[in-house]
């Protein structure tokens, strides 16, 4: 018979675990492990193979007291794990996959949207019929006069030529943002990247490229998705959501030093 192992019982949340070391110092398993005695605490399922990882571990000189405090251990090991699982989570655009719950990055920008009470941060690549994503945003906008929106975009891709001027593919790009994207009354920032303009060529710089949203010094979103009806909804897309502070602040810290030291230029 295959031993059995200590990581079965990192399968059980914190306080199954904390249950367990209970029972093993002055409960119902003080006085010997039986599969009865653990139906209460771990459930049908799980019951046999923990009776008998419990009962290994009492054979082999183990006492009641030390297997609890590993449980006790195990628990708060656990409860590490879960608190920081809860500072990030995962949006997935595209089909659904059996077993793996998907929640779209629109409904992930929206939420972002929904909870933000000072600034949003926006960048992104492209932006493509994004107006109806967008139109919270642009209420908030005008229903909060201190609240700040920012985006910050690349406009180098959109260029009509090689030669055409900076300030008239800035002016285009801003005259069909409001018109064709931002529903609101009040105008967002718009800053972009300006290095493509200034370059000899294409070859000899970067753009901007990143697809982020920032909330607040709260939340950030980090994703391959641009702000585009395709991408926030119908395109296998993937992205990261984080409430870590000082990850966000990072990231805060790094696109407000983009505006701040003169990278990037507001239109």
């Amino acid at each position: 018979m295959e031993r059995p192992h200590l990581a079965s019982l990192t399968e059980f949340p914190a306080a199954t675990l904390r249950v367990l070391a209970a029972a093993l110092r002055t409960g119902a398993l003080k006085y010997g492990v039986s599969v009865p005695a653990l139906l209460p605490i771990t459930g049908s399922a799980r019951a046999p193979a923990t009776a008998a990882l419990l009962q290994s571990l009492l054979m082999e000189g183990c006492p009641h007291g030390v297997v609890a405090d590993l449980c006790e251990g195990m628990a708060v090991a656990r409860a590490k794990i879960d608190a920081a699982e809860a500072l990030t989570g995962v949006a997935l655009s595209g089909p659904e996959v059996t077993g793996t719950p998907v929640v779209d990055t629109a409904t992930m920008v929206a939420a972002l949207f929904e909870e933000a009470r000072e600034r949003v941060v926006v960048a992104s690549y492209v932006f493509v019929k994004a107006r109806e994503c967008l139109a919270p945003l642009a209420a908030k906008h005008d229903a909060m006069p201190g609240f700040l929106v920012r985006f910050i975009v690349d406009i180098s891709h959109q260029r009509q030529g090689p030669d055409e001027p900076l300030t008239v593919a800035a002016a285009r790009f801003r005259r069909r943002f409001l018109e064709e994207h931002w529903a609101g009354k009040r105008p967002p920032e718009i800053w972009h990247d300006a290095r493509r303009f200034r370059a000899a060529g294409p070859a000899h710089t970067g753009v901007m490229h990143a697809k982020a949203v920032l909330v607040d010094a709260s939340a950030a979103l980090i994703t391959s998705a641009n702000f585009t009806e395709a991408a926030q909804s119908l395109n296998i897309e993937a992205g990261v959501i984080i409430r870590n502070a000082h990850l966000v602040n990072r990231l805060v810290r790094y696109f407000d030093g983009l505006v701040t030291e003169g990278h990037l230029t507001q239109i």
